[in-house]
């Protein structure tokens, strides 16, 4: 044999595995079960463009953009699909012949199981029920209504802070102060003891943990699509890919959840009606929660319970800071049903209409929780939006295109709070009657959707309404300190300014508040 030529086992070898990769694609493209829906080659044949874009916090985007281009149904991975329709958001989420569609395995929580325990974010079937029904007596819309005077009180501290940079004709981020009440509001509500951020006014560690904590799951993700769940490649790759930052966030989150969770716990006979009051009252085995399943529905609903809302509200101080007329039209609404601050409580801010439509479409345009949420189709396959899936499908409503599509919604990129007010008169306007109001849901949808929704409303609500009652409010201008951040704001649909890991990554928001003026 001459050396230089190769051998006959090298030849084999290279033939055989140029022959193995030929197979592997035909079996993704030809032969495979979803080869009829459409979608990127790629995407067909391998799960990195997907695991990628959602470890850049770009995935709302990418699938944004292959929606525009493919249609409503999408082939983002070789075993999964998403969909933007509304009716998506009822075949994939929803409750059919007593069956929901369990979460996929590549989902990752906040909370990672405990003693064989997991919270109710992981939990399926009847677990998930079990759990839910604990959950439900202490986020109930009666429970939240006793609990008002809490918010109220963390909205007071909030205006008192803001007060001071009026006096001082400083603007404000109020990205981070509305962080500082929802979060400081949420340690209340759970613990009965806030958690410092408005009393210090600065960012605290934990405060700042509950911010990139997300990264650490979608980063989590990303690797279960690549590698696999529970496997050895997954181990590797979390060592040698996750940024050391999210993983010690995450830690911290962790070891102050559970901290104040056991602290809490140790004083069972408190009658101070908070979260865990609620739940540790509840003696039915069939509707109570272990002290290891406490602690982990508590994680996850310092996390939920906190940033989303705050992600809601500085959405919305945007959009209302860049619309001269939806501004004037909602001080007008509230100013005018309001005549002073003692008024504002939960039955009065919760009959404003246009002020529920400039949240409703602050939420449809930056839905805080904008990454799809991964279901499995059962064996038999099930028909989802006119389109047949078989079983062991991935199945998803991608909601950040769902949200911006012009198949639901007129002039998708605009700000259009009316859209939601169409059984209205004075906001009629046939423009909006084609509107698939359902395709937007921020909250999720079925018997899984976010359970904390009726507390997210209340608080937005509350603080929207305090605020412009009190202060009048514009976005600072391009001369002033924060005006570059408030450039990453836009509401083009395919901006990479925005990024998100499992929530929206908020960008600063500086906002010029002074005393507001045509008092009585």
């Amino acid at each position: 044999m001459n050396e230089g030529m190769p051998s006959t086992l090298t030849l084999a070898t290279a033939s055989g595995l140029i022959a193995t990769f030929f197979i592997f694609i035909l079996c993704r493209t030809i032969f495979h079960p979803l080869r009829s829906f459409p979608g990127p080659w790629l995407n067909a044949t391998t799960e990195l463009p997907s695991a990628l874009r959602l470890a850049k916090g770009q995935q709302h985007i990418y699938y944004h953009r292959l929606h525009q281009e493919y249609g409503p149904v999408l082939r983002t991975a070789p075993n999964e699909l998403t969909f933007t329709s509304d009716q998506a958001w009822n075949d994939i989420y929803g409750l059919k012949n007593g069956v929901v569609l369990e979460k996929s395995p590549i989902f990752i929580g906040i909370a990672s199981p405990m003693n064989g325990c997991v919270g109710v974010g992981l939990a399926k079937g009847k677990e998930h029920t079990r759990q839910r029904r604990a959950l439900a007596p202490g986020l109930s819309k009666t429970a939240l209504y006793k609990q008002e005077e809490i918010i109220q009180r963390h909205v007071s501290a909030l205006l008192d802070l803001l007060r001071k940079n009026v006096e001082r004709d400083e603007p404000s981020n109020i990205a981070e102060y509305f962080s500082f009440t929802t979060f400081d509001a949420i340690g209340d509500l759970s613990f009965s003891e806030p958690f410092g951020c408005l009393e210090q006014n600065k960012t605290t560690e934990w405060a700042s943990a509950m911010r990139q904590v997300v990264i650490f799951a979608s980063y989590d993700q990303a690797i279960r699509r690549v590698a696999g769940v529970d496997t050895w490649l997954r181990d590797l790759l979390l060592k040698v890919c996750m940024p050391a930052k999210a993983a010690h966030w995450r830690m911290l989150h962790v070891k102050k959840s559970l901290e104040k969770t056991a602290q809490r716990l140790e004083k069972p006979d408190s009658e101070k009606q908070d979260m865990i009051y609620h739940l540790l009252r509840e003696k039915d085995p069939k509707k109570s929660l272990n002290h290891d399943e406490i602690k982990l529905n508590m994680m996850l609903y310092i996390s939920a319970g906190s940033e989303t809302t705050s992600i809601t509200l500085t959405a919305w101080a945007y959009l209302i800071g860049t619309h001269p007329e939806a501004y004037r039209q909602l001080t007008d609404e509230i100013r005018s049903s309001i005549s002073s601050s003692a008024d504002i409580k939960v039955d009065t801010v919760m009959s404003l209409p246009y002020l529920g439509a400039t949240i409703n479409e602050a939420m449809r345009l930056f839905p805080p929780g904008a990454v799809a949420m991964q279901r499995m189709v059962p064996s038999g396959g099930i028909t989802i939006d006119g389109n047949y899936v078989p079983g062991g499908t991935t199945v998803s409503v991608a909601p950040w295109a769902a949200s911006r599509s012009p198949d639901n919604f007129h002039e998708p990129d605009s700000f259009r709070p009316e859209r939601w007010l169409q059984t209205l008169d004075q906001y009629q306007d046939k423009v909006f009657e084609n509107d698939r109001l359902g395709a937007s849901r921020p909250f999720g949808y079925g018997p899984k959707r976010c359970i904390g929704e009726d507390l997210s409303y209340l608080e937005a609500r509350l603080i929207i309404s305090h605020l412009l009652f009190t202060f009048d409010m514009e976005l600072v201008d391009g001369h002033s300190p924060g005006a570059g951040a408030n450039l990453r704001w836009g509401l083009r649909a395919d901006s990479e300014s925005i990024q998100l890991y499992q929530v929206l990554m908020k960008p600063d928001l500086w906002v010029r508040l002074t005393k507001r003026k045509n008092v009585g």
